[in-house]
């Protein structure tokens, strides 16, 4: 794949640096209607022309463009190409893409070893989302040998860093003891920061924590209004929830609290 790239590269007249630059700026222009009509397929020509000279962030763009078919036909194994091609150069943005294609067979034949390698090396420069990512691996022993504990603690940066997914995680590991001890508190803490970013499964176990009291003082009412929540952000097992919090009725007229 990279060798095709590596083709399509000599096709186009090679840019300076600056003009490289320039041209990503310009691209991101029209990508986001800033101060421009918004214009994808201005977008994917100029960005071609800087990923070709080597840019590296224009690659990984790039390569996005591919993936999702915007201001070009969609190409998941060009997508993958360019990816790879950023990976190499370091960018973080890209390894954490690559290892999500040979997690999930994206582009390519599904690969978890190989998918652990990026997430590595996405995670070394911070990355929160491949932080994550590799600590789920390490859970579940995906392309590396079984861990909970450090998959745990993996899954902790990325939560303290905000990322919605991983403060989700956190609350399922506490809950289940899963790499560390069970904690209804802490899951519970977890679940809510996820929940207040629009995680539409937070958003449902905060409703079932105040529920059953888990980690919580009980409370009704607030049980309602995140299973409502929940179901306004597509949460399926929300409704069948609120149905059966229907039938429920506090004692004295008044939220049941433990």
């Amino acid at each position: 794949m990279v060798v095709e790239q590596a083709g399509d590269m000599k096709k186009r007249q090679r840019l300076s640096t600056a003009q490289a630059s320039r041209a990503y700026r310009e691209a991101l222009r029209y990508q986001q209607g800033d101060t421009v009509a918004r214009d994808w397929k201005k977008a994917f020509r100029l960005m071609s022309e800087a990923a070709a000279s080597g840019h590296t962030k224009a690659q990984s763009t790039l390569g996005s463009y591919y993936d999702y078919g915007v201001g070009v036909r969609r190409s998941r194994t060009k997508a993958l190409a360019w990816y790879e091609v950023a990976a190499r150069a370091g960018d973080a943005d890209a390894q954490l893409n690559v290892g999500l294609c040979y997690r999930d067979g994206i582009g390519t034949q599904a690969n978890p070893r190989t998918a652990v390698r990026w997430f590595k090396a996405s995670a070394e420069r911070g990355t929160p989302e491949a932080l994550h990512a590799l600590g789920v691996a390490y859970r579940h022993g995906r392309g590396v040998r079984k861990a909970p504990a450090i998959g745990f603690e993996l899954v902790k940066r990325a939560a303290a860093a905000g990322y919605a997914e991983a403060q989700f995680s956190m609350g399922v590991c506490l809950s289940r003891g899963e790499g560390t001890v069970v904690d209804p508190r802490g899951a519970f803490k977890w679940f809510l920061r996820a929940a207040k970013q629009e995680h539409d499964d937070a958003a449902y176990n905060v409703a079932l924590f105040y529920e059953e009291g888990k980690g919580v003082p009980r409370n009704l009412r607030s049980a309602a209004r995140w299973y409502k929540a929940a179901l306004a952000l597509g949460q399926t097992d929300a409704k069948a929830a609120l149905d059966r919090l229907s039938r429920l009725r506090p004692s004295n007229g008044r939220d049941q609290r433990a």
